[in-house]
């Protein structure tokens, strides 16, 4: 059996194309431990160019991913008891670290995505990490795995819908049964698909998993998934909701746990067509977009939705504010009215009081006006009086004056008599004392 394999390292593409039924038949039995590593690297062709992409892989190692947080914060999760990874900063996990890294900067698209530690480190315990590295880029591309790990998912998604339909198709009861209580692939099956099986399930079966997707293509995964559900169809069938997905996530793998042989021959059992594949994604492709276009037609109607739930509000709010205003509006007509009502009964006191004032004052006009008459009479009698005695004063005044002005005659005429005599007196002295 050695020897065969040898054969295989030596010249796999002339083994596989001539003795093709023996390769089959020897894989199903497994391959050789400790040829397992160097094999998986001739079936995915990674030897082809591993010396450029070692050398890229090397470079990436000295660059910082953006990922690195979550890488390690993933790294003791990965088969934890295992000892190659057990220690925290043992090798294991510092070469799981470098692998996943290194993808998360070669293909920033894809990033890091939980699921990709478990398909790391099965390679990393047949092979050293620059293999596995190339072994990896080998199977997200060429096998197709790198749509189980994008964003979108998209390959992850079309592989559960070509597992349902197949399902459907070959274990129509367990379909059945599984669709009354409400569990779909995606609950159960994506992390099958994710990870390889490599999550929970026996390491042995798992390489014997990753054996024949290295011979067989990546759709050799629903060929082992059929396996398991037809091996457990009985159990399955027993179970409702919860204890199926318990049952799912570990307890399914325990049909094969010793069995590993006849993991694989159930997994051939099923004839999977790749014309009937091929019919099932263009049917998954037009039912994504038929989905896909109603998904958008719901995000838009969403979006319209949440808009007018916002212009609701804004509505409502405005709303209140016009409430609590109206409220305002109607208190303050309320006291306006009050107000009024008030005003008016105080206008009728103060018309009321106006014409008592009135009356008053009609009254004291009266008493004025007779008084005032009173006062006039007086003053006017009066002013007769005065009228009479200055009339007397003026006849006194105008004999005083004349009076005056004989006086004043008088007086002049005296002056003259003294000027006279005066003059007289002189001209006497004069002649007096010529004589002496």
């Amino acid at each position: 059996m050695l020897e065969f394999w040898s054969s295989v390292i030596s010249d796999f593409e002339r083994v596989n194309r001539t003795e093709h039924s023996k390769f089959r038949s020897l894989i199903s039995i497994g391959i050789p431990p400790q040829l397992r590593g160097k094999l998986w690297r001739i079936f995915s062709n990674s030897e082809t160019d591993s010396d450029l992409v070692e050398n890229e892989y090397r470079e990436l190692l000295d660059q910082t991913s953006p990922h690195e947080k979550l890488i390690r914060r993933d790294l003791p999760r990965t088969f934890p008891t295992l000892p190659y990874f057990k220690d925290k900063d043992g090798e294991g996990q510092e070469m799981l670290f470098n692998v996943i890294k290194a993808y998360s900067l070669f293909d920033e698209h894809v990033g890091y995505c939980q699921g990709l530690h478990f398909v790391v480190g099965v390679l990393l315990l047949h092979m050293p990490d620059e293999a596995a590295f190339c072994v990896l880029l080998k199977l997200m591309g060429h096998y197709g795995l790198r749509g189980h790990f994008t964003p979108q998912m998209e390959k992850l998604h079309e592989h559960m819908y070509q597992f349902d339909q197949l399902l459907l198709q070959h274990l129509p009861q367990v379909h059945r049964h599984l669709d009354a209580q409400g569990v779909v692939p995606t609950m159960y099956a994506s992390q099958w698909f994710m990870t390889l099986f490599a999550y929970r399930c026996p390491l042995e079966l798992v390489y014997r998993v990753f054996d024949l997707l290295f011979v067989e293509g990546s759709n050799i995964i629903l060929n082992f998934a059929l396996a398991l559900m037809k091996k457990n169809q009985q159990v399955i069938l027993s179970l409702e909701f919860e204890s199926l997905l318990e049952f799912f996530s570990g307890s399914i793998f325990d049909a094969y746990k010793d069995d590993a042989y006849d993991f694989v021959q159930d997994a051939y059992s099923f004839d999977i067509p790749s014309r009937q594949l091929a019919k099932l994604s263009k049917q998954y492709q037009a039912e994504a977009a038929k989905e896909a276009k109603m998904q958008s037609i719901e995000d838009s109607i969403r979006r319209e939705n949440i808009e007018l739930q916002e212009q609701i509000k804004k509505l409502k709010l405005s709303y209140k504010t016009l409430e609590k205003e109206h409220q305002d509006i109607a208190q303050q007509v309320i006291s306006s009215k009050m107000s009024m009502a008030s005003l008016d009964a105080e206008n009728q006191q103060l018309k009321h009081e106006l014409a008592v004032m009135k009356a008053e004052m009609v009254k004291i006009k009266n008493c004025m006006d007779d008084e005032r008459q009173r006062q006039f009479d007086e003053l006017a009698q009066h002013n007769a009086h005065l009228v009479d005695t200055n009339s007397q004063l003026e006849d006194r005044l105008s004999e005083l004056e004349a009076v005056l002005i004989d006086m004043k005659l008088k007086y002049a005429e005296s002056e003259n008599d003294y000027e006279l005599m005066k003059q007289k007196l002189h001209e006497a002295q004069k002649l007096s004392s010529m004589h002496h």
